[in-house]
């Protein structure tokens, strides 16, 4: 990493550091204990939008899928929507998922009141349990085949105020993808 930046906390007499170094260069945290490995095939079969219909594989592959875990209770979630929707129109190489272990009615008044432009995946309780996500928000990128690539959590990717930012979720996703051509 590259040398970081001093800042002094203002009445509190104590160091902050902020990490200067490019989204290629860092590391980011995985989720820990997360069930499905780097290069493993992520279970994407069988999810069901907030309407009840299956969620097909062909409709989310082809290309990296960006997967955004997320629960109604969670308010960093709800200020990540704004800037996923814009990652989505950005990115044409990119598909975009949300999974949330919300009931069908509850993801889909989630869906129309905060404005999603991406699939949901809802009621996935049982996916949550099996993959071992316990934090929201979180992120995992796929491969245009449905493999892992990684996983990490939210507040990684973005501003001084921990919420992850365009700038973030791009930068994070450019950087695996990149690692994931090598």
């Amino acid at each position: 990493m590259r040398p970081l930046i001093l800042a002094l906390a203002i009445g509190l007499g104590f160091a902050a550091t902020v990490d200067t170094a490019s989204a290629a260069e860092r590391t980011y945290r995985a989720l820990p204990n997360f069930s499905v490995a780097a290069g493993e095939t992520f279970p994407l079969d069988g999810m069901t939008d907030p309407q009840g219909q299956v969620l097909p594989r062909k409709q989310l592959l082809g290309k990296f899928l960006l997967i955004n875990f997320y629960t109604r209770h969670c308010a960093p979630c709800v200020k990540e929507v704004p800037k996923l929707n814009q990652v989505k129109a950005r990115r044409a190489d990119l598909n975009v998922l949300a999974i949330t272990p919300d009931a069908k009615d509850e993801a889909g008044k989630y869906v129309q009141k905060h404005g999603l432009t991406w699939p949901v995946a809802a009621d996935a309780e049982k996916l949550f349990n099996q993959l071992k996500v316990d934090a929201f928000p979180a992120f995992a990128l796929l491969d245009a085949n449905g493999r892992l690539v990684a996983t990490t959590f939210a507040n990684q990717l973005g501003g001084e105020d921990g919420h992850a930012t365009v700038e973030g979720i791009e930068a994070w996703v450019d950087a695996q993808v990149k690692k994931a051509s090598l």
